[in-house]
């Protein structure tokens, strides 16, 4: 990776050297993923609990206008 001669990659990389050898920015980091991967499964969980509903909520419509066109 040292022949990497490009400037801003080259700022880049050294960035994240300085970065991976302090404890509390990896701490950080791990703590920041760790909230990205929550929010994506509690926002999948939400999205899949609204869909129920909603297959819940036509069924029951169904129900009440069979029901309706039986009387």
């Amino acid at each position: 990776m040292s022949s990497i001669e490009h400037a801003p990659i080259q700022a880049a990389l050294n960035r994240v050297r300085q970065l991976s050898a302090d404890e509390e920015a990896r701490r950080m980091a791990f703590v920041r993923e760790r909230a990205q991967r929550d929010e994506v499964s509690f926002l999948s969980e939400a999205r899949e609990e609204g869909r129920e509903e909603g297959r819940q909520e036509a069924a029951q419509a169904t129900a009440r206008d069979l029901y309706r066109s039986a009387c």
